[in-house]
């Protein structure tokens, strides 16, 4: 069975712009919580502040549990106006990974954080 769950863990839930990081995405059968191999990973990340892509649908290599670098250019601040006129203190960042995409098996999790606007850091 490929799985109808999928959690997904990161190290903490706010970080410095420009920061990078590992993401671990695990699929299990929620009837016996054993692990499942999905027959398709794939991933997405997006500024749910901006309403903007990062990273578009990429495939990884499927098992129990997948990596996802999350890159640096993934936690860039995109709205670099000054805070005095209205520039963002915080953005969000949400991950998406499904498990056997476009699939009638399809199961999809997520999980969210936040990047923090540095002064000076662009």
């Amino acid at each position: 069975m490929a799985g109808d769950q999928v959690e997904i863990q990161i190290p903490k839930t706010v970080y410095d712009e420009n920061s990078a990081f590992t993401a671990t995405a695990y699929f299990r059968t929620r009837a016996t919580a054993a692990a499942a191999t999905p027959t398709t990973v794939d991933y997405r990340i997006d500024n749910t502040s901006t309403r903007t892509e990062r990273t578009g649908w990429t495939s990884v290599t499927p098992g129990t549990s997948v990596t996802i670098a999350v890159k640096s250019s993934d936690n860039k601040i995109q709205q670099q106006t000054s805070f005095r006129f209205g520039g963002a203190v915080w953005e969000n960042i949400q991950l998406v990974v499904s498990l056997d995409k476009g699939l009638d098996t399809e199961v999809v999790g997520h999980k969210q954080w936040r990047i923090r606007n540095l002064y000076g850091v662009n």
